[in-house]
């Protein structure tokens, strides 16, 4: 059974400078756009040997289910500089090892370098599956009996478990000097690239197995024509049958380069334009890039992200929730032109920062909502009596949104769906409620139990739910005033004797969606509006933040905002960023004067 990839993670360091030669992070969803982690700073750093590491390489192990670094043992910023590092570097690779790709171990430092050896250089693994062990290969500069310059060549041990090694051996030699080996299985074959070190290009070969004499050159006219490139490292596109290949371009110091190949047989690869990639915003060298699953990429977004992001992946409209001792959250799901997805997913988790997709809980294009036939917008979570309440958006067959209603014994679901929708435009239009849409519920329980629902586009407005929850009290509904410069995604909550309303302002496909917020002594209003508490960070590159949800945690006065941005970093994206959206989460305070204060993004 296959695993079901959602992303990427790039182990690699970023340069010369003091503290350049550790192991960085960066996270794609894509392979193309990248966003650094942990701030653009080392996740990982080594005090052995040389006091520094190059060229680190990720590898997920089958043996174990551990993830292991190795990276080389060299700091060029020491200032021994590179006639030292070819001709007396350490012959020692460094090791980490994680089960999560979060907590890692202390380094440990493994001789590799065979005696003479002048350095132990990009140290790479592949795991054999008929061996049942890891083949490991590295650079040595060494000299033949015949011959007093030194060499660069590759060289090979095999290991169980990056610790016990067996004796190296010599594995590619060729006329040329060649350093940077890398190789990836696919069908049965092997594809093995290499840096010419003479002519500073890369060179491809296939194999039938990972034995040195098992490969022989493939023509790859495109690629061997870039040159001053070093570090190429290839990865399977988690979405489709290609591969990104990315090179160093050390001699023009602009970091790497990506090209795309969908036949690794024929050597076809095609550079990918300017402008179509974003490697983030530190230049990055010789790295390595691993498959990643959804599970993975939340730990990594929780552990090295931005502190605002929580979910991995396009989502919007997120509505947060807390049952028992478990969080949950309900969004749109995102990425799809016009707004057009058909899905509702839950998540949930234990604290905010981890979170498990539990799975798809209503489909507006299944026999389980006869009304909809797309356009699943904004949802929201009630409970009541034990009862779960799910309330969503969706388009009729006359093609106007309408707000329909679910139930069930879970906050995970399986929910059953009303037959018909809960509130409409043709409801708003006999009751003279202003209305431009019938969207974007938001649900306020009240002392007594008794249950409101929010909603609107254009003008918002509020209704008593029944005592079922999936009617309404048509007498209670009204208008909302005082919902300055409105545009929808009203909600409220009750602090201090106090009713602050939140709502969205602008348009969700606008870098200036915003949300403005004000206070009323009375649930149905009039509200005096106060000033925007959730507002864009250009420097931040944090747009489009908006249609939120406020969450109370039960029983304390503390609260946490779920909202949405446009999708990070900006350039994944160029059209229709109201489109691609990522939901995060942050606290919310109030200040002395009781009043909400402005989200700190």
């Amino acid at each position: 059974m296959s695993t079901a990839y959602y992303g990427y993670l790039l182990a690699h360091f970023i340069g010369e400078q003091p503290d350049g030669e550790q192991v960085y992070f960066s996270y794609s969803e894509d392979g193309l756009y990248w966003k650094d982690l942990n701030n653009g700073q080392p996740v990982l750093r080594s005090g052995l040997g040389e006091q520094g590491v190059r060229d680190p390489f990720i590898i997920r192990s089958p043996r174990d289910n551990s993830f292991y670094i190795i990276a080389t043992d060299l700091r060029i910023a020491n200032g021994k500089g590179w006639d030292v590092a070819v001709n007396e570097g350490s012959r020692d690779i460094i090791v980490w090892q994680s089960q999560d790709l979060v907590s890692w171990s202390e380094p440990w430092a493994v001789t590799l370098g065979i005696e003479g050896a002048g350095c132990v250089w990009a140290p790479e693994a592949i795991y054999d599956e008929q061996a049942q062990n890891f083949l490991v290969f590295w650079a040595s500069a060494t000299k033949d009996f015949d011959n007093e310059e030194r060499k660069q060549k590759i060289y090979c041990a095999r290991t169980k478990d990056f610790r016990t090694f067996s004796e190296p051996e010599l594995y590619i030699e060729q006329d040329n000097h060649i350093i940077d080996t890398t190789i990836i299985a696919h069908a049965g074959s092997y594809y093995r690239l290499s840096k010419d070190e003479t002519t500073k290009n890369i060179t491809l070969e296939k194999g039938a197995s990972l034995e040195k004499d098992a490969f022989t050159p493939v023509s790859a006219p495109s690629l061997e024509a870039i040159y001053g490139v070093e570090g190429p490292q290839i990865f399977k596109l988690n979405d489709r049958e290609e591969w990104c290949l990315i090179i160093d371009r050390f001699a023009e110091g602009k970091g790497y380069l990506p090209l795309l190949s969908a036949n690794l047989d024929r050597g076809e690869f095609r550079v990918v334009e300017d402008g179509s990639f974003d490697l983030g915003a530190t230049k990055k060298r010789h790295g390595s890039v691993i498959q990643i699953t959804r599970e993975e990429c939340n730990r990594l977004l929780a552990a090295y992200g931005d502190g605002h992001q929580t979910l991995p992946g396009q989502f919007a409209d997120p509505d947060l929730a807390k049952f028992g001792d478990r969080y949950y959250l309900y969004p749109t799901t995102d990425g799809f032109s016009g707004w057009s997805g058909t899905q509702f997913h839950v998540f949930s988790s234990p604290d905010l920062r981890i979170w498990q997709d539990e799975g798809v809980i209503v489909d507006l294009l299944s026999p389980q909502v006869p009304w909809a036939i797309g356009s699943a917008w904004a949802p929201a979570i009630a409970e009541k009596h034990g009862k779960y309440y799910f309330y969503f958006c969706g388009k009729m067959e006359n093609g106007v949104s309408a707000i329909g209603a679910a139930v069930a014994d879970s906050p995970a679901g399986p929910f059953t769906a009303m037959p018909e929708p809960l509130i409409t435009m043709e409801q708003m239009k006999r009751l003279s409620i202003k209305m431009g849409q019938t969207i974007d519920p938001a649900i306020y329980t009240d002392e007594d139990g008794i249950s409101y629902m929010l909603f609107g586009n254009g003008d918002g407005a509020i209704v008593q739910l029944g005592e079922d929850m999936v009617s309404v009290v048509e007498s209670t509904m009204a208008n909302i005033d005082g919902l300055h410069d409105f545009r929808e995604a009203v909600t409220v909550l009750k602090r201090g004797g106090l009713y602050h309303f939140t709502w969205s302002c602008d348009d969700t496909g606008s870098e200036n969606y915003h949300v403005n917020y004000g206070t009323a002594e009375h649930l149905y209003g009039p509200v005096t509006y106060h000033y925007p508490v959730l507002v864009k960070n250009a420097a931040k590159g944090m747009l489009g933040t908006g249609h939120h949800s406020i969450m109370q945690e039960p029983g304390k006065d503390q609260y946490w905002i779920a909202y949405h941005r446009f999708v990070t970093p900006l350039t994944r994206f160029k059209d229709g960023k109201g489109f691609h959206r990522e939901v995060c989460i942050d606290p919310v305070t109030f200040g002395k004067d009781g009043l909400m204060q402005p989200v700190k993004l």
